[in-house]
């Protein structure tokens, strides 16, 4: 069953989020994941959405996901309180 990894954050210039992410796009593409999204939905808030095919995946990516947030992090692009990773399973589907 496919996992998500759902990180919320904040920073208060989402451009300089995605261009960080842009020069990672190599790394961040090679993941394994079937896709990973940076959502902004307004006031400096925003969210990551991955999605892996199964946990391996999932547990493969984890170690470079937590560095490319402490990247950001000690680049002043994100908030260090903000950041909040959750993780879950599928159980269902429409």
């Amino acid at each position: 069953m496919a996992v998500y990894r759902i990180t919320r954050f904040a920073a208060s210039d989402m451009g300089k989020v995605g261009e960080f992410a842009e020069t990672l796009r190599n790394t961040l593409g090679g993941l394994g994941a079937d896709f990973i999204d940076l959502v902004s939905y307004g006031n400096g808030k925003g969210v990551v959405i991955a999605k892996y095919p199964d946990q391996a995946a999932f547990d493969a990516a984890s170690e470079t996901a937590s560095k490319v947030f402490a990247e950001m992090i000690e680049a002043g692009i994100v908030e260090k309180d903000s950041v909040h990773p959750h993780a879950g399973e599928v159980f269902n589907s429409f």
